[in-house]
């Protein structure tokens, strides 16, 4: 079969695959942090459609990253095509030690927050939580090592739960906005002092670009599209813009149903909007509980995810001789790549207990430590893949202009949106630097100074074949 052959993606293709990326566990609770760290209402919706803009740029960046540096590998294989081994190790070095394993303690800190309201419980203490999310973590750790995993008939399940909650509460917004139904969650108006637009958005941004991660996975299938210069721009904007909507929409419902400073003061914002909505009508008990638990469901879809597939980077990188060989080895009879595995489980149950330890009288912000750690990290290395664009582009200048590689845009127009893009990831960590607590971001660039050093150490020569 010839490569049209294998080319069988449209736009609508490529853009349901955004969707089905993005869409994950983070607006159910982000909406709530970015509340908190906004003045008013504009600035909270104007963060989620600079967050939109700002994925659909990287979607972008990442079609054409995907298009002129082929095979598995995303994010390690493109810096190191256009940087070299070492911030390629560095990169697998924090993916592994910052960027999934803290998104593992955030996912299994919502999941026992939403856990509580499913079961009907009152809200755990800051100890109970950690201890039951890192047993979470720990069983899925252990589950991925034997080689198991959640097929695809449960994975399509999680999909649907997390499609249908998201529909489910913007219904109940305009449920309760046609029955009259009034605010369950009071809140007393903040005194503080306004923070003003450039630092608000500055400290938002890092909540609502963990919502939106996930973008980057329709690049991946960029060369299965039927036609690439139209197909794929086509679906990142489609599907990017059918997140920003659904976003906006989710945020609205969350408003109507609580009110500015109850979304601020909530816990489980999707359970207690449901609540809300149904309150006027005796079943918002039954309405919270039912979607805290479709979040419990994809909650552990993700932590499923998460020590599924990174570890397989581990894997790659051990292959490639920038870890031992014995580090990432795929077990002989499940295939699994067990100690990967086992690294990822064990160190995110230890950051997350370790972080507890730390923020122990500020039990409450153990979440956004994690949150803004990952986000920073993260954001470093897409902004080294927007870079890796612009440096790919400058090693084709000596080509003749009719032979040169145009991509998917054109020459300039693709230099146009790397540099936004990675002007914009300059921002975001810029912003997590000059935040309040820079605790987080000053710790992922530790991790990052640590692997630089580490480097050496756990490289090893890989014979010429």
């Amino acid at each position: 079969m010839d490569e049209r052959g294998t080319r069988r993606l449209g736009a609508f293709d490529i853009g349901c695959i955004v969707v089905g990326g993005i869409l994950g566990v983070g607006i159910f609770f982000t909406p709530a942090r970015v509340a908190q760290r906004v003045d008013d209402v504009p600035q909270l919706l104007t963060a989620w459609v600079v967050g939109g803009v700002v994925a659909l740029l990287g979607g972008l960046v990442f079609a054409e990253l995907a298009r002129r540096v082929p095979g598995h590998g995303g994010t390690l294989l493109y810096v190191r095509r256009a940087f070299g081994d070492l911030p390629a190790f560095v990169y697998g070095w924090a993916n592994t030690l910052v960027i999934q394993a803290g998104a593992l303690g955030v996912i299994g800190l919502v999941l026992v927050d939403n856990l509580a309201v499913a079961l009907g419980r009152p809200e755990p203490t800051a100890g109970a939580k950690v201890a039951v999310a890192v047993l979470a973590i720990l069983a899925f750790t252990a589950l991925n090592a034997r080689g198991l995993r959640v097929g695809a008939g449960t994975q399509n399940v999680l999909t649907v739960a997390k499609i249908a909650a998201v529909g489910g509460l913007v219904g109940l917004a305009l449920w309760g906005a046609a029955g009259g139904g009034e605010a369950a969650l009071a809140a007393p108006a903040s005194d503080a002092a306004p923070k003003g637009w450039l630092v608000a958005l500055g400290a938002a941004i890092l909540p609502v670009m963990f919502s939106y991660g996930g973008w980057q996975q329709g690049s991946f299938v960029a060369g299965a599209a039927r036609d690439p210069k139209r197909d794929v721009p086509r679906g990142m904007l489609g599907g990017v813009s059918v997140i920003v909507i659904t976003y906006l929409a989710v945020n609205v419902a969350f408003l109507r149903l609580l009110g500015f400073e109850g979304a601020r003061a909530s816990s489980a914002i999707a359970a207690d909007a449901a609540r809300a909505a149904l309150a006027p009508s005796g079943h918002g008990d039954l309405a919270a509980r039912l979607l805290a638990g479709a979040v419990v469901v994809s909650c552990l879809g993700i932590l499923n995810t998460i020590l599924l597939a990174p570890p397989y980077v581990v894997h790659a990188m051990s292959k490639e001789g920038l870890l031992p060989a014995g580090v990432g080895r795929l077990s002989s009879t499940t295939g699994a790549p067990v100690i990967a595995v086992l690294v990822q489980g064990l160190w995110a149950a230890l950051l997350l207990g370790g972080v507890w330890l730390l923020r122990r009288d500020d039990p409450g912000s153990v979440l956004d430590v994690l949150l803004e750690g990952v986000v920073f990290v993260d954001w470093i290395f897409y902004g080294a893949c927007g870079a890796a664009l612009l440096v790919l582009l400058h090693r084709q200048r000596d080509v003749p202009a009719t032979q040169r590689d145009g991509g998917l845009f054109g020459v300039e127009p693709t230099r146009a949106v790397a540099r936004l893009f990675v002007l914009a990831s300059f921002a975001i960590t810029a912003g997590a630097l000059a935040s309040t607590s820079r605790v987080p971001a000053l710790t992922g660039l530790a991790v990052c100074g640590l692997g630089v050093l580490a480097f050496p150490l756990l490289r090893r020569r890989v014979p010429a074949q």
